[in-house]
C-alpha cells in the first residue's frame, strides 16, 4: 500500500490531486482543514497495490497475476520508507470521526471522471469542481464517516442549508469566505444576469405547466409598447382550457396584433410574417410535463427558424430544487439563452434558485412578482438575487 498526504486550497484540488497521483482506485484516509495565515485543507490518501494484481498487464497472460509488495510505504517530502499500517482516522475539521482504518473511504465513481485530463475552463470547471464536492460528501456518509465543522462554518453550512442551498454548494461557498457579512456578495459572484441592451426579433417563452408565461408574456409585451416599439404575440397554446381567449384580452388591452397558430409550419410562417413589420414578437408555447419528450421535440421544431430569436425558459420559484433541477435537465437541449423566475411572491426559501444558477450557469433575465399586467415584473439583478437567497424576503 502507498500512502500519502496532499495539501491545497480547497478539497476539490486535493481530490484531483489524489486521483492524478494515485490512480482512480484511491482510497481517503482522513481529511483535515488548517486555518491561519495560509488556510489550507490536507487529504491522507492510498492505493493498495492488491487492487491492480486482478488487472492483466501489458505482455501478460490474463490468468496471470503479478505479485504484490509485501511491505507498506509512505512518501512524504520526497523520501520513501517502510511504515505501518494506516492509523485510524483522526478527529479534525472535516475528518472522518471514531471510525477503524478498516473503513476507509473509497471515491466512488463520480470521482473518477476526469482522471489525469487537463482542467477545463470556466462552466465546465466549475462542475466538476462541484461533482467532486458532492462525491467527497456523499461516499462519507455511505462510509459512515461525519463532516466536523469549525463552529464559524458549521454555523454558516446550517445558514444556507435553511434556505434550501445544496448541502455540497453550502461548503464550496464557506471555502469562499467565513464571514456572515460577506456571504452575500460571495453568492452574487457566482449569479449571470442577463444585460437588458435590447430584445432579438422574437421572444420564445417555454415552461412546465402552471409556471406562468401567458401572463408574464402579457406583462413583456406591455413593457415593449411602453418603450415605444411595435409588438405582436403568437399563441401555440390550444391545449389548456382558456388560454387562447386570455391571450386574446391582454393582446386586445395592449392594442397590439394576436395570431394563434396549431402547426410547426404555421407557426414559421406567420413568425416569419410578423418579424417584417413588428420590433418584437412575443411567443407564448403550450404548458406541458418536460418529460414530455414528444413535446419538447416539437419545441426543438419551432426554434429551427431563421427570424433571431431569444429562448427564455420560465421556473417558479415555489418549486422545490429536485424538481426545478430535475425539469431543467428535460429542457437543457433546447438552446436556451436566459432564465426567467415567475411566482417569487410565493416562494417561501430561494436557495433553490441558486442550486439552478450555479448548475446550469445560465444568465437571468427577469423575475415576476404577482398577477398584475403590466406591473409585478423586474429585470434581474445580482444584487437582488443574493439578496432573496440569503434574506428570504421578496419585498414585492
Amino acid at each position: 500500500m502507498k500512502i500519502k498526504k496532499f495539501t491545497a486550497r480547497t478539497f476539490s484540488e486535493a481530490l484531483e490531486l489524489v486521483k492524478k497521483e494515485l490512480s482512480d482506485d484511491a482510497i481517503i484516509l482522513s481529511t483535515e482543514e488548517t486555518k491561519g495565515f495560509w488556510p489550507h485543507v490536507e487529504v491522507t490518501a492510498a492505493v493498495d497495490f492488491d487492487q491492480e494484481i486482478q488487472r492483466p498487464i501489458r505482455g501478460q497472460a490474463s490468468g496471470m497475476k503479478r505479485q504484490a509488495p509485501e511491505a507498506v510505504y509512505t512518501e512524504t517530502g520526497g523520501s520513501r520508507k517502510q511504515a505501518p499500517p494506516a492509523p485510524a482516522a483522526r478527529l479534525s475539521p472535516y475528518a472522518a470521526t471514531a471510525l477503524p482504518a478498516s473503513r476507509p473511504l473509497p471515491m466512488s465513481k463520480a470521482a473518477q471522471t476526469g482522471g489525469n485530463r487537463p482542467q477545463d475552463s470556466g462552466a465546465d470547471h466549475l462542475k466538476k469542481e462541484i461533482s467532486d464536492l458532492r462525491t467527497m460528501i456523499e461516499g462519507m456518509k455511505n462510509s459512515g464517516y461525519e463532516m466536523s465543522l469549525p463552529a464559524t462554518k458549521r454555523t454558516m453550512v446550517r445558514f444556507l442549508r435553511e434556505r434550501s442551498v445544496r448541502e455540497e454548494y453550502a461548503y464550496r461557498l464557506c471555502d469562499k469566505t467565513t464571514d456572515m457579512e460577506k456571504i452575500a456578495s460571495v453568492i452574487a459572484a457566482d449569479i449571470k444576469v442577463k444585460k437588458h441592451q435590447g430584445m432579438k426579433k422574437a421572444v420564445m417563452l417555454i415552461g412546465p405547466t402552471g409556471v406562468g408565461k401567458t401572463t408574464t408574456i402579457a406583462k413583456l409585451a406591455a413593457q415593449a409598447v411602453k418603450a415605444g416599439k411595435k409588438a405582436a404575440i403568437i399563441n401555440l397554446d390550444t391545449y389548456r382550457i382558456g388560454a387562447s381567449e386570455q391571450a386574446r384580452i391582454y393582446a386586445r388591452i395592449l392594442g397590439i396584433p394576436l395570431s394563434t397558430v396549431t402547426t410547426t409550419e404555421e407557426f414559421l410562417s406567420t413568425l416569419a410574417e410578423l418579424s417584417g413589420t413588428r420590433d418584437v414578437v412575443f411567443v407564448d408555447t403550450t404548458g406541458r410535463s418536460p418529460r414530455d419528450l414528444d413535446y419538447i421535440s416539437g419545441l426543438a421544431e419551432l426554434c429551427k427558424t431563421t427570424v433571431p430569436m431569444e429562448l427564455h425558459l420560465l421556473m417558479s420559484a415555489n418549486t422545490d430544487d429536485e424538481c426545478m433541477i430535475e425539469a431543467y435537465r428535460s429542457y437543457r437541449n433546447l438552446p436556451i439563452e436566459y432564465i426567467a423566475f415567475t411566482k417569487i411572491d410565493e416562494a417561501v426559501r430561494y436557495g433553490a434558485l441558486y442550486n439552478l444558477l450555479l448548475t446550469y450557469q445560465k444568465p437571468v433575465a427577469y423575475l415576476t412578482t404577482g398577477q398584475r399586467v403590466p406591473g409585478d415584473i423586474e429585470h434581474a439583478t445580482v444584487n437582488r438575487l443574493a439578496s432573496l437567497i440569503v434574506n428570504n424576503e421578496c419585498h414585492a
